[in-house]
């Protein structure tokens, strides 16, 4: 049997959710379900958890009655789609960024609600064949790390502006992160011997949002996501996928725009 040359690998950062950017969604699921996915990746802030965040604190209006559930039924109904798309095979990883740690937060404040609220356990991710990766813990395959991407940070996503030059300093190897909801990459070759080579990338955004608690404050926010192809030894290059009027390009094929 051949050698299977090219594994591919779909990563979505900051989908957000409910505050999603469906035109981007849609794309998304259009290339997944025009190709042989061998991965995806959830690469935290699947939710937007506002109405258990700690920012809206005591302000009722951003809690509606029944939101909480009604959000983890919409959420599932992606993922179903989801996975009626990918292979049986295929990796599946699921990421916690710091909105969907929001809900261990509040457990920590009532721990009576210990296994009640917790969306790993609410969707049944483990049953599903998701692994699920700690928020500040990373996943790797191959010679690619997956983190979040908020140890970046002070506050919200306050980063500086070289955001993917303090992942490399960080973490010192090839990193896809998200959370700053704007791509950018930048490189570093060791002087000391300059065969070792590290990238950094972060990932565009799925999400829509514009939170209250940021003052509309101006930010470089971009919608997509991410395309990885890993090869021989686990070498890899890495797509940040820019979606305009809900299409983009790749590989001589237009995705999207229904």
């Amino acid at each position: 049997m051949p050698k299977k040359e090219v594994e591919l690998y779909v990563a979505c950062y900051d989908l957000h959710y409910p505050m999603v950017h469906q035109p981007t969604v849609d794309a998304m699921l259009d290339f997944v379900r025009k190709n042989p996915v061998a991965g995806f990746v959830w690469g935290g802030d699947q939710f937007d958890n506002s109405c258990i965040s700690h920012h809206n604190r005591g302000k009722g209006l951003y809690k509606l009655p029944g939101q909480y559930a009604a959000e983890t039924r919409g959420f599932d109904s992606l993922l179903k789609q989801i996975e009626s798309l990918l292979p049986k095979t295929a990796n599946r990883v699921w990421i916690e960024g710091n909105h969907d740690n929001w809900e261990f937060e509040l457990v920590e404040n009532h721990p009576e609600l210990q296994g009640t609220i917790e969306r790993p356990l609410l969707l049944g991710l483990k049953d599903r064949g998701w692994k699920v990766i700690p928020m500040g813990k990373t996943f790797k395959h191959g010679e690619l790390t997956f983190v979040h991407g908020e140890t970046l940070t002070g506050v919200g996503n306050q980063a500086s502006a070289m955001h993917a030059k303090k992942a490399i300093e960080i973490y010192c190897t090839n990193i896809l992160y998200g959370h700053m909801h704007a791509p950018q990459s930048f490189t570093k070759v060791l002087p000391s011997d300059t065969r070792r080579k590290w990238m950094s990338w972060c990932s565009p955004i799925a999400g829509d949002v514009n939170p209250k608690y940021l003052e509309n404050r101006p930010t470089a926010w971009l919608n997509g996501f991410t395309i990885i192809e890993f090869h021989d030894k686990g070498l890899f290059n890495v797509y940040p996928v820019v979606v305009i009027d809900g299409k983009f390009s790749y590989g001589g094929k237009i995705y999207g725009g229904k």
